[in-house]
């Protein structure tokens, strides 16, 4: 259950690079139809419980386990140092066999840590990218006394960047403020000395950028959304195009780096598929340097003459060297485990080197490389073959046939109502289940839903659908809500009622460098009809009104590390206003919102929250919304509000489950302190409602799927509660608040 559920402290592999050994085993041991059959009976749910399972049960005759154990075991047949992996065979595989590897780093105890692109500066020190499951990824100067933080990268979509003299160069994500879809790579430029960062370009698809010896230029690669791939040669101080430059037989470029100001090493991969380090002058010239293979090419580095990269070359991930005076390559490396992110100063490298603890940093002295035949690298990338090859030849890229379609215009109204999924979900005081849909376009979404409000323990089933082909975005609705109840001059009066809403909000991602910002308001019309049920209906007149919903709903909050239960620094708000415009002059203000702050150690959580509620004070048209101090029973009074204090801290990072169905990811806990006050009719006399306690959440995922925390509460009233006028301590299950506003 761990590989199919991921882990908070152990690196485990995800379904890309573990997906493969097992597909290609089963294709290898049971045909080239077996994984075929396999995916049509699990989408079938042939057997109800573990359809995926299942099928692979009926058509290999093992169960799932022994299948995964019996494909690991094939590929480690062939590999001795991988038959035993514990205790000092462990500690051996993880040093890797390259002669004279020196440790830079040391693994972290539960939690992976990782070291990305190392850079020898000028002054003997180390500077790096580190991430870890506890910390988010930042710029680390390393010197003899310890590290020392240069900056928190911006928000990105890999680890990637470039230093030169004293400047460090990379892509940040941003993304499209209106379209979710549409998004950017702006480069960045960092100061190492004054640790100032400028944005060089803005609304731009550049990845993987460097910079020239002088300071000058920079060169990237541009990404077009019609799939056309150039390198860029951009001014370092305004970000004018120079220069593009791109060919016919090239797909894809990737990693440039400058030899000098003039020209430029990059790996290019080939229409055919095959990849190949290529120089290209900024004239717009391109030669191959090696030649064309099927072994990927990354990661290259250049030191005067010479260019140093990473390969994968029989079975493994290694570093090579190219003379670009004579082309020869020789390999400098040869571990175990993967080498990448090569940086050479003199004789001396230093790279990343993966292992089971994340990638550590190592490094070594070059000496008397083995140069490797070129011919060598014509040959087949993997010593383990692909299965059943010759059953696969028309998939090859050569072997496509072309095929024309005709083309007609498509039906907007295809697949209008297309639900594919559902969610439980909680926010103080609405419990929810959702079924969500969405058309083929993606423009019509649909929620059909069952909500509770805890604070007047009604029922209501909904349904709401939002256009955002328009903007601002057009929504509609309805709810029927069962059995609301309201005292009217001391008789109960018990009704339903029917809310059909229509309004426009406009939705914004305002994300870019180290937050992530989201912005959406609007407003709604809606009309009620209340339809008087129980003992007193013929008392009480039916009100048919409408009204008038004003909503601003903001987050910001800095990236997660895994461990992190909230944002180590953010916030949130929520601002609501309702009024009726017609028949009656009530109205509604409500605001809540959160603030997030780091908490003692770097994966616990400070959260402070706070909420206000006013109504008038004639009739309780609209529903509350207040979240009540923990553990009172909830009055609704013309004037609410609240303050709370929380911390959060994991106990235990479990990675147990059972049976398919429960995994158990962490359990951790909260500790909190409310303040509810509430007012009178005249606002003159108040009542505080304050609670203290503790809360137990268990983070879990369901058949191997779904996220879900639940957990419990145990509260004590500092007050005497208003409802039963009593203290005491108060029990009870819980879902946790998510800290994106609805």
């Amino acid at each position: 259950m761990k590989l199919r559920n991921g882990s908070l402290k152990d690196y485990v592999p995800n379904h890309y690079p573990l997906g493969y050994l097992l597909v290609n085993y089963g294709y290898e041991k049971y045909g080239s139809d077996f994984w075929g059959k396999v995916t049509r009976d699990g989408a079938s749910f042939k057997g109800l419980f573990y359809p995926f399972q299942n099928a692979i049960k009926k058509h290999a005759h093992v169960d799932y386990k022994t299948f995964k154990k019996e494909a690991f075991d094939f590929y480690k047949k062939d590999k001795s140092e991988l038959q035993v992996l514990n205790g000092a065979s462990q500690e051996k595989l993880n040093q890797g066999s390259t002669a004279g590897e020196q440790k830079i780093t040391k693994p972290t105890l539960n939690y992976v840590t990782n070291y990305f692109f190392p850079y020898q500066l000028e002054n003997g020190s180390l500077l790096y990218l580190k991430s870890s499951y506890r910390k988010r990824p930042a710029f680390v100067i390393k010197d003899n006394s310890s590290e020392h933080v240069l900056r928190v990268k911006d928000i990105s979509l890999d680890e990637q960047y470039s230093y030169r003299n004293g400047k460090i160069v990379y892509s940040a994500y941003k993304p499209d403020s209106r379209w979710g879809w549409r998004n950017y790579g702006e480069i960045r430029l960092l100061d190492v000395n004054s640790g100032k960062q400028q944005t060089i370009t803005h609304r731009t698809k550049y990845f993987t950028p460097d910079i020239s010896n002088d300071g000058n230029k920079i060169v990237a690669v541009n990404y077009e959304t019609d799939g056309k791939c150039e390198l860029h040669v951009l001014n370092a101080v305004t970000g004018e195009l120079l220069k593009n430059i791109q060919s016919s037989e090239i797909n894809i470029f990737t990693d440039p780096k400058f030899i000098n100001d003039s020209s430029i090493v990059a790996c290019a991969r080939l229409r055919d598929g095959q990849m190949s380090l290529v120089r290209a002058d900024i004239s717009g010239s391109i030669m191959r340097l090696t030649p064309p293979s099927y072994h990927v090419i990354g990661f290259p580095n250049v030191q005067n003459d010479k260019v140093f990269f990473t390969a994968t070359f029989n079975g493994n991930d290694d570093i090579f060297m190219l003379q670009l005076s004579d082309n020869k390559i020789f390999q400098v490396s040869s571990s175990v485990t993967g080498n990448y992110f090569v940086n050479a100063s003199g004789n001396k490298l230093v790279y990343s080197n993966f292992t089971a603890d994340g990638y550590q940093l190592k490094e070594m002295d070059l000496v008397a490389p083995k140069e490797v035949d070129q011919k060598a690298f014509e040959m087949p990338a993997n010593t383990i073959p692909i299965a059943k090859e010759n059953d696969f030849k028309n998939l090859r890229i050569n072997d496509i046939v072309t095929r024309n379609f005709s083309v007609s215009k498509y039906k907007k109204g295809t697949r209008l109502l297309n639900f594919h999924s559902w969610r439980p979900y909680y926010e103080d005081p609405f419990f929810t289940y959702t079924i969500y849909g969405q058309n083929i376009l993606n423009t019509l979404q649909t929620e059909l839903y069952y909500s509770y409000n805890q604070n007047e323990n009604t029922n209501a089933l909904g349904f709401n659908t939002t256009y955002g082909a328009w903007f601002p975005y057009l929504s509609a609705g309805a709810e029927y809500t069962f059995k609301r109840t309201d005292t009217l001059n001391n008789k109960t009066r018990q009704w339903d009622q029917l809310d059909t809403r229509v309004g426009l909000n406009i939705p914004l991602d305002l994300s870019g460098g180290r937050y992530f910002r989201n912005l959406n308001f609007g407003s709604s019309y809606v009309f009620r009809f209340e339809n008087n049920t129980g003992p007193n209906k013929d008392l009480f007149v039916e009100n048919n009104f409408s009204y008038l919903s004003h909503f601003i709903n903001y987050s910001q909050q800095v990236e997660m590390a895994r461990q992190h239960i909230f944002p180590r620094l953010g916030f949130n708000f929520t601002l609501q206003y309702r009024h009726a415009i017609s028949k009656y002059d009530s109205y509604q203000f409500f605001a809540s919102g959160h603030v997030y702050l780091p908490g003692f150690f770097s994966n616990h959580s400070i959260v402070l929250d706070g909420a206000l509620q006013e109504r008038d004070t004639s009739r309780a048209l609209f529903s509350s919304r207040f979240p009540y101090s923990r553990g009172y029973n909830e009055t609704y009074l013309s004037r609410m509000w609240k303050l709370g204090a929380n911390y959060h801290f994991p106990l235990w990072v479990m990675d147990w489950g059972f049976g398919n169905i429960l995994y158990i990811q962490r359990i951790r806990a909260n500790a909190f302190y409310d303040l509810t006050r509430v007012y009178s009719k005249n606002k003159l006399v108040t009542a505080d409602q304050r609670s203290v306690g503790g809360e137990i959440y268990f983070d879990t995922r369901w058949w191997n799927q779904y996220p879900l925390t639940f957990g419990f509460r145990i509260s004590s009233r500092l007050d005497a509660d208003l409802v039963t006028h009593q203290k005491g301590t108060f029990y009870e299950f819980i879902l946790p608040v998510s800290i994106i506003p609805r």
